[in-house]
This record gives structure tokens, C-alpha cells and sequence, in this order.
């Protein structure tokens, strides 16, 4: 019964908030067109002088008005006669009057009056609603009328403010005492705007023209890469809450090709690397599924099957205007972020000057030696005789040939691995928005991102008989894998925001779908059993050693053919979002505040589905392309040869050409058989579909007084989890018996307080202080009962129904200080509790008459993480002369985590262990030199170690070891229009490196070389 009453009002909120939005987005546009409500100083009355009671008159007054009054009559007694002076008058001179005889006071909210006892303290009547005005203008660079975002919009005297948005435009609700706002810009000298505010009235100002205070408008132009720090500087200092915003200009002057690249700069964020480029985002020594992923405001769903959060590899850093890392998240924030928040903003159209810019880019792989490409062209201007229609489109392609020279080892097992791929990426997003009046605005964004990998792996397995088993062979296993992967994201928001007096409305709805599609997955295999396989791992562990016994490894007539896999994948990815905010402001003696409360539902749908094929050969002797005999590997072998791998440590060969194998097969076909049984194990118990609906509502109140800003409210979300699969279930022998659907779900609940401080000990100096709470939802893979198995590999991983979602209470502390010169220098402590922390345990279990190793998420009891965070940045534009160019950008943050999980070599009892993807050490280095036309710029980016992966015990458990990366950029601005500029990454050939246990007992190594790009930008 109490379930069904859950599931009916589930079922009305949804339709409640549906029908709300709906209404809100068709009234508030319509609203916003119309204008405001009648003004009481506007209508004007024609009454007796004589009433009997003040409700008579205000009876009369609305007989002949639109207005109507509210009030209790517990607390407002309008049973007295009154007399009025003038018969003939506005409602307000009436009201006026009225407040004083009768002791009341009145407030307007649009077409209502709400009547309340009249407190003489107070300062004035009619002092609330019908008394503010709105103020909007826009904020513009006097030297290159570009919009100024994060500007600081101040009531002169007073704590009422805001900031500018992206576009530099800003409304501020104000009561009609306004004379002068006060405009502070980092870098640009203090302004005051003589203004007049009317009551309900809509005040436009002109254009605000910001001047440089730090340097000559001449030098300023010379400085490009200032106006990049400036924008996000502001923004970040007028922020309510901890977060670090790069705008796309400073994103410019690091050699950074995508989103995961550009955020490994930002204080407290580290990157995992896939072929040595970014990837994955962690934030403050947490996992990447602590962190949200947002393109304008709304989450990101994940092309990957099985997790939540994203490859940021597939998006190109030159779609963005800014990138924000919000590190204390805020009531109206989604809570599901304990790391942090990342959201990726897209350009906006800024002028109704045409805007056409792009970047022509070529460069060169050392490794693979050969070229890359990128391009990108951005197209927007503003329409309209006052530029109400805006429209930006930006597209971009980047290309390149990467690869890795990599060995790998496991107990008795060495590996060759020689990468080699193709990678391409393409995107392309608009922006369209309209001003329906200087205080309301529509919007649509889109954004598309195709990114395409192309692998080919050629690999050398050496398998030793470590025991002289004389039941085992020594064998030498050859493989060539052929793969295309394709991620695609694409992401819609459609909006609008308005602001009234005495109310601010924001809503938006949003399609954003992301799939990976794996079209072909090819890979045959060859063997050869020799006589012994001698390894040594410790003579030279960073080149482990060995040899073949019996045989001539490099002879491709002794290897076998033992199978060939075909597979493909798709996985797909979907969010449909809704969401309202309401923002009510007040004033609290002569304190400004604001009241905010909103809804959000959010809807995903998410599924995998695989084919997967391995193939026997059950034929005679083969013939292919005029060659017979046994089906061995010299019939098959070409492609590319790397006569340099891992500098010529070790020898390899030609693999196994993929092409021409693939011809065979498809001339062979009776020859080869299908593994029936394996083919309905994997699709069955890897395929599945989940749907997860999510309900959020939040409450929150931020008042200023004087220099102090506080925050605080409540945020509730619920979320709704169901799913399908399926589970194999074998007989006694081992052999496939039946495949059983598993249905399932799970459902959990989160009230997450948060409360902020802000003191601005001067306009350059705040002193932050946070208590936030926040939660990370598991992975689908972690929840959903389903198992991806690799045989041969004798291993796999398996759901966990059972899981919880962790959550956290977070406490940060921060003080930052601003240079008027453009800089910050800042320190911060953070702590993070978190419960019920996700780990992977290992098991053994036996599938299909094979001992394979099992890994399955759990829970642990409890974990804490403690960090500092410390950043510096500065241009030294007050040394003289030429030495005014300098620059350094720093940044270095420290954690240490300790989590308890059960006791791994006991089974019983706990352990305590550092939190998986915790790195103690992540820190930036970057020199620069910046003056008139030139820009040189040497960046370092170093990663700590960190837990990778839990073993069996302490000794097995894997980390990836500390990396520290060279960058150097040099660019040269010939005007205004034009800027050349070279870039060369990972100069001293850093590796990808991974150990077991302890830090000399390596069990991987990778290596990419350098590459380098070359490249013409131009803005029109």
C-alpha cells in the first residue's frame, strides 16, 4: 500500500511539473513581452472623501482598478472611518494617506496589494515591491567593445550587486533611491553610472565602457593573453560559492587540444590519459565518477557502456567560451558531485559586427613520424536594430596519427604491445538567442561532437612454464587487433530567463544523447609452443629481459592459427531534462537577499547491446594468395613494421595483416567454426537496459550583509533506478544449461544542506568558507547483475545489485587575493567525508569449467580525504621595460585519503587504504613571457601516483607512477587580425607507467615520443 501511494505521488509531481513548466515557459514570455503590471503612481481615481471604513475604500478602489488587496484580518483591522484630503488622485497619493491615518502599510506585487500593520520603525510605506526597479545594460571593453563577463555591479553605498554574465550583460533589481551603480572589472579602472530608477520601471543604461587601469589601450591590445585571465579572474571572484573559471582565451596559451587537457591546469584537477592524452577529469584526489560533467548547465550522459562519467577527449577545447570547476557546489546545483562540478560552456554571438575567426593547424608525431592537422572556423554577429537576435555557429576537425610503444607483464606472462592509431575529432555547436525586452531572454544551444579512434594493436605474448609442469607448454601467443570506435555527444538546451520586479525566472528543458559505436572488432590470434620461455624481470626492470628456448621467435612458419574474434558494440546514452527557478529578492533591515527555490526532473535511459563471434578452424591445409600448407602465420603477415620499437630494446616483426586475413576468412568460411556457447554467454550476460529517473527541488537564501555573503539552503533528489538482463546458468559438467532475464531495481533518497560565507575583506580579498553535503551515484556496470567474462584471459567482472551510492560532507575553507594587475594568489584546506565508498573486490569463481578472477564493486564502511589547495598567478606588468612581460601561473594541491575496507588477507576484520585515484601530489609550473607582439611560454604539469586498482592483498595492488609533462608555445601577433604560433608536447618523452606493490616493480611501460604543431590564427 505505502508503495503504491509513493509511486501515485511520484506519478503527480511528474505531471505536476510538466504542466508548471509548460505554463511558466507560455505566460513568462508573454509576460516579459507585454511589459509590467499597472504602477500605483500611474492610475489615477476618481472617489467620495467620506467612507465609512478603510475596506469600503479599499473596496472602491478596486472596483474601479485592476488592483486587488490582499490582507488577514487577524492582523489588519480596516473597520475605522477615514476621510480622505483629495477625492480626485493616483492609487499612491490615496494609499499614502491612507498608511498614515490608518497606520498601514501597503506593498504592490503586480496586480495585488498586500495590506500589513505598519511598523514605524520601519523607514518608509510602500517601501517593498511597487518601490523596485529593474536596471539592465551591458559591459564592454572600451579598447575592443568586447563583453566583459564576472563584472562586479554594485548599488553605490549599499550591498546590492550582481555580475555580468558571459555576454557581459547584467540585470539588477534596485529600489527607486538608486542614483549611481558602482562597475569594478579586474584590470580596468572603478566606474560610476549616474542612473534614475522609477518605480517598476525598466531602466536601460547605456553601453559601460571599462578602461584599463594597468596599462596604456595600446599595450593592452599588445597583451592579448591578459584579456582571457581577466574574464575568468572576475567571474571567479564575484562568485558566490569555491570554483576556478578559464575562459577560452587563457585556454589558447596552453598547448591543450581538448577538454581534458585544458582542465589539467585548473588548481586541484588531474587527468587519466588514454595513448598519452587526456581523458578522464579528477578533481581534488577523487575518482572521475565523483565528478559531473555539464555542457551549459546540464549533465553530460556517457558514451561508455557500463559508467557515468565522460571522455573528454571527444570534445574539442576551441567549441568553448569557458570551462567551470565548481568545488562547493550550491543548493541549485545537481548533488550528485563530491569531487566536483565541471561544466563546459559553448560561445555565444557578442556584437552586431560580423565575427569570423578560426585556426589553421598542422603538426607532427615523432613516434609515428607522421603529420596531424586541425582546423576550426567560428562564425557569429548580433542582429537587429538593437542587436535583440544573436547567432553564433563554430565548427572544428582535428586529426591525428598517434601510437605507443608498450610492454606489459603478469606473474609468468611478458607482452609486446605496438599501438598504432588513428584519431579524429569533429564538432560543431550554435547558439541562438533573442531579447524579448532588455530584461528577458530566449535561448537555443546545440552542440555535436563526433570522435572516431582507429586502432590497430600488434602484439608478441610470451607465456612461460614457470612451474615445468609437464602438463604445460611455454607458448608464444601473436595477435593483431583491428578496431574502430566511435563516440558521439550531442547536447540541446532550450530557455529562457527573465527578470521582473520583485522576481527572477530561469527554465530550460534539455536533450543531450551520447553512444559509442564499435561497428567492427576484429582480432585473430596465432600460437607456437617452444621448449621454455626464460624471464627475468629483475635484472633491468625497466626493460625486463628474455629468452625462447627451442625456437626463433621472430620465425612467423611456428605459429598456429588458434582463433579470430569478430565483434561490435553499441552503447547509448540519454538525458531528457526540465528544470525552473524562481528567484524572489528582499531586504532585511539594509541588507539585500534573495530568495531561490526551483525543480528539476531529469530522465535517462541507457543500454548496451553486443555481437561477439570467435571462430575455430576446422579445415584441412590452407591455400590463400598462392601460398599452401599448414594455416600458420607467414601466409598472413604484413602491414607495419617498426623498426624502432621501444628504441630498438627489443626485435619484432611483421604481425598478422589484418586485410588479408579478413580476405580468407571470407573465402574460408565452411572452415571455420562458431563457439555457439561463448557467443550466447557474452551477448546474454553483458547486454542490458537501465532507466533512471531522477526528481530534485531545492530552497535556498542569500543575503549580503556589508562585506559578509551568506548562503544557505536545502536540496532533496530522489532517484529511481530499474533494469534489465540476463544471467547464463551452466550444468554440472560446465556446458551452457539456460539464459534466465534478470529484472531489478533500487530507489534512494538525499537531503543535501549547503550554506557558504563570503567576507570581502577589501574588493580584491574574500575569505570563503563552505559545508556543503553531496553524494556520487554508483556505475551501471557496479549495479546491474550483468558479467563481462574473457576467458582466455581468465578474468571478468560482475554486478553488484546491492551497492549503495556514496555520500560525502564536505568542508572548505579559502582565502584569495586579487592583483589589480591581473593575478590571484590564494590558499584553501578541504575535508570530504564520505560513506559507503565504492571499491573493487577480487574473487575466484569458475565459469564454463574455467577458474577465472572475478572483480565485483562493494561498499566500504567510511572514508576521509584532507587536501591544500594553493594557487598563484600573475603578470609582472609593473617591472619596467621589456621586463614586464613576465608571467607565472602555479598551482599545487596536496591530499591524503585514508579508506576502510575488509580486511583483504584476513577475510575478516578491516584494512585501511588510500581511495583509488587519489594522486598526493598534482601541481602546474608555467613561465611566460608576454610583451607587445611575442609570447613564449614553458608549462609543466606534474601527476602524483596514484591507487589504480586493489589486488589480493597490499603486494598486488596496482598504482600508476608519478608523471611530470614539458610543454613549451611560443605565438607571434603580427595585428590585431593574425597570430602565428608553435607548440611542442611531452619534450622529454614521458611515459606511462604502472607498478604493483612496490614503485621499482613494474608492470606496464608506455611511450609516445613528442609531437609538435604549427599553426596560423585569425579573428576578422
Amino acid at each position: 500500500m505505502k508503495k503504491k501511494l509513493l509511486r501515485r505521488i511520484i506519478m503527480l509531481s511528474k505531471f505536476t511539473l510538466y504542466g508548471l513548466f509548460t505554463v511558466t515557459l507560455l505566460s513568462s514570455t508573454l509576460w516579459a513581452k507585454n511589459g509590467n503590471a499597472q504602477n500605483v503612481k500611474s492610475v489615477e481615481v476618481s472617489l467620495q472623501k467620506r467612507f465609512e471604513s478603510v475596506e469600503a475604500l479599499l473596496r472602491s478602489i478596486e472596483s474601479e482598478t485592476d488592483f486587488t488587496f490582499t490582507y488577514s484580518s487577524d492582523r489588519v483591522k480596516l473597520n475605522q472611518p477615514i476621510e480622505l484630503r483629495k477625492s480626485d488622485a493616483t492609487v499612491a497619493d490615496i494609499l499614502y494617506e491612507v498608511s498614515e491615518k490608518a497606520n498601514l502599510k501597503f506593498r504592490q506585487i503586480n496586480q495585488s496589494i498586500v495590506v500589513s500593520p505598519h511598523n514605524h520603525k520601519s523607514p518608509a510605506v510602500i517601501k517593498k515591491a511597487e518601490a523596485w526597479g529593474i536596471i539592465t545594460g551591458q559591459v564592454l571593453d572600451a579598447a575592443t567593445n568586447e563583453p566583459l563577463p564576472g563584472a562586479s555591479i554594485t548599488v553605490a553605498g549599499s550591498n546590492n550587486g550582481t555580475v555580468t554574465d558571459l555576454q557581459g550583460e547584467f540585470s539588477l533589481i534596485a529600489q527607486i533611491d538608486v542614483k549611481q551603480l558602482e562597475v569594478r572589472y579586474l584590470g580596468f579602472e572603478t566606474k560610476l553610472i549616474e542612473v534614475e530608477v522609477k518605480e517598476s520601471d525598466i531602466v536601460q543604461v547605456e553601453n559601460i565602457l571599462m578602461k584599463p587601469s594597468t596599462v596604456s589601450l595600446n599595450e593592452v591590445i599588445a597583451y592579448g593573453n591578459l584579456e582571457g585571465q581577466q574574464k575568468a579572474l572576475n567571474q571567479q571572484k564575484n562568485a558566490d560559492n569555491i570554483k576556478n573559471v578559464v575562459a577560452a582565451d587563457q585556454i589558447g596559451r596552453f598547448p591543450d587540444p581538448n577538454v581534458a587537457e585544458a582542465l589539467q591546469r585548473i588548481p586541484g584537477a588531474n587527468i587519466e590519459r588514454d595513448q598519452g592524452e587526456g581523458r578522464y577529469v579528477l578533481v581534488r584526489g577523487l575518482a572521475p565518477q565523483f565528478t559531473n560533467i555539464n555542457i551549459n548547465g546540464e549533465q553530460v550522459p556517457s558514451p561508455e557502456s557500463g559508467v557515468r562519467f565522460v571522455a573528454l577527449d571527444a570534445i574539442p577545447a576551441d567549441q568553448l567560451a569557458s570551462i567551470e570547476v565548481t568545488k562547493a557546489l550550491t543548493p541549485d546545483m545537481d548533488g550528485d558531485a563530491i569531487g566536483g562540478s565541471v561544466n563546459l560552456i559553448t560561445r555565444t554571438a557578442k556584437s552586431a559586427n560580423p565575427s569570423i575567426n578560426g585556426t589553421l593547424i598542422g603538426g607532427y608525431n615523432a613516434l609515428m613520424q607522421k603529420p596531424n592537422g586541425q582546423a576550426s572556423l567560428q562564425y557569429g554577429q548580433r542582429f537587429g536594430d538593437k542587436q535583440q537576435l544573436g547567432l553564433l555557429i563554430n565548427t572544428s576537425h582535428y586529426y591525428t596519427d598517434r601510437g605507443s610503444d608498450n610492454w606489459e607483464r603478469d606473474g609468468s606472462e611478458f607482452e609486446l604491445r605496438d599501438y598504432a592509431l588513428e584519431r579524429s575529432r569533429s564538432a560543431i555547436s550554435g547558439t541562438l538567442d533573442y531579447n524579448v525586452s532588455p530584461n528577458s531572454n530566449l535561448y537555443f544551444r546545440a552542440i555535436y561532437n563526433n570522435f572516431q579512434d582507429r586502432e590497430q594493436r600488434r602484439t608478441f605474448l610470451f607465456v612461460a612454464n614457470e612451474d615445468n609442469s609437464p602438463f604445460e607448454d611455454a607458448e608464444i601467443e601473436r595477435a593483431s587487433k583491428d578496431r574502430l570506435e566511435k563516440q558521439i555527444v550531442t547536447s540541446f538546451n532550450l530557455g529562457g530567463k527573465h527578470t521582473f520586479p520583485s522576481l527572477m525566472l530561469d527554465y530550460e528543458v534539455a536533450y543531450a544523447e551520447a553512444y559509442q559505436d564499435t561497428p567492427f572488432d576484429f582480432e585473430p590470434v596465432f600460437k607456437a609452443e617452444v621448449d621454455n620461455i626464460l624471464l627475468d624481470f629483475d635484472s633491468n626492470p625497466l626493460f625486463p629481459e628474455f629468452a625462447v628456448e627451442g625456437a626463433d621467435y621472430l620465425d612467423n612458419t611456428i605459429y598456429e592459427f588458434d582463433e579470430v574474434e569478430f565483434g561490435n558494440t553499441f552503447a547509448i546514452d540519454i538525458n531528457k531534462t526540465a528544470k525552473l527557478n524562481l528567484g524572489i529578492p528582499f531586504q532585511l533591515g539594509n541588507s539585500d537577499g534573495l530568495i531561490k527555490l526551483g525543480g528539476k526532473v531529469r530522465l535517462k535511459e541507457k543500454s548496451l547491446d553486443i555481437t561477439q563471434n570467435v571462430y575455430s578452424w576446422e579445415g584441412d591445409e590452407v591455400s590463400f594468395d598462392g601460398l599452401e600448407g599448414d594455416f600458420t602465420l607467414e601466409k598472413f603477415e604484413g602491414g607495419l613494421l617498426d623498426n624502432s620499437f621501444l628504441d630498438n630494446k627489443y626485435a619484432i616483426n611483421r604481425n598478422i595483416d589484418v586485410s588479408r586475413f579478413t580476405d580468407f576468412f571470407n573465402q574460408n568460411r565452411n572452415g571455420f567454426k562458431l563457439e555457439v556457447d561463448d557467443k550466447i554467454v557474452a551477448e546474454s550476460v553483458e547486454s542490458y537496459t537501465a532507466t533512471e529517473d531522477v526528481y530534485a527541488a531545492y530552497l535556498m537564501g542569500k543575503i549580503q550583509f556589508n562585506k559578509l555573503m551568506a548562503l544557505a539552503g536545502v536540496r532533496y533528489e530522489t532517484t529511481n533506478v530499474t533494469y534489465e538482463s540476463q544471467a547464463a546458468v551452466f550444468d554440472i559438467e560446465g556446458d551452457l544449461n539456460r539464459i534466465d532475464p534478470v529484472n531489478g531495481g533500487v530507489t534512494y533518497d538525499f537531503i543535501l544542506p549547503q550554506a557558504h560565507l563570503k567576507y570581502q575583506l577589501n574588493p580584491l580579498t574574500n575569505i570563503r568558507l563552505a559545508a556543503t553535503a553531496s553524494y556520487s551515484r554508483p556505475n551501471f556496470e557496479d549495479i546491474v547483475p550483468s558479467q563481462e567474462i574473457e576467458l582466455n584471459a581468465r578474468e571478468g567482472s560482475i554486478g553488484n545489485p546491492e551497492l549503495a551510492p556514496v555520500s560525502a560532507i564536505n568542508l572548505d575553507l579559502m582565502v584569495e587575493h586579487y592583483f589589480g594587475t591581473v593575478g590571484i594568489i590564494s590558499g584553501g584546506v578541504f575535508h570530504k567525508q564520505l560513506n559507503d565508498f565504492i571499491y573493487t573486490q577480487r574473487f575466484d569463481s569458475t565459469i564454463n569449467d574455467v577458474n577465472v578472477v572475478l572483480n565485483q564493486s562493494q561498499n566500504g564502511e567510511s572514508a576521509s580525504l584532507t587536501g591544500v589547495e594553493l594557487a598563484y598567478q600573475q603578470n609582472f606588468t609593473f617591472l619596467p621595460g621589456i621586463w614586464r612581460g613576465l608571467g607565472i601561473y602555479a598551482n599545487y594541491t596536496y591530499t591524503n585519503s585514508e579508506a576502510s575496507i575488509l580486511n583483504r588477507e584476513e577475510g575478516s576484520g578491516t584494512e585501511n587504504i588510500r581511495l583509488p585515484g587519489q594522486a598526493a601530489h598534482v601541481g602546474n609550473l608555467s613561465l611566460s613571457y608576454d610583451y607587445k607582439k611575442l609570447n613564449l611560454r614553458i608549462s609543466s604539469n606534474f601527476n602524483g601516483s596514484y591507487l589504480a586498482e586493489l589486488g589480493d592483498d597490499a603486494s598486488e595492488d596496482v598504482f600508476v607512477k608519478e608523471r611530470l609533462q614539458l610543454d613549451l608555445s611560443a605565438a607571434y601577433r603580427f595585428n590585431n587580425k593574425f597570430q602565428v604560433f608553435a607548440e611542442m608536447m611531452n619534450l622529454t618523452n614521458q611515459p606511462y607507467e604502472v607498478y604493483l606493490g612496490e614503485e621499482d616493480h613494474y608492470i606496464q611501460r608506455e611511450f609516445y615520443s613528442w609531437w609538435s604543431r604549427i599553426g596560423l590564427k585569425f579573428n576578422l
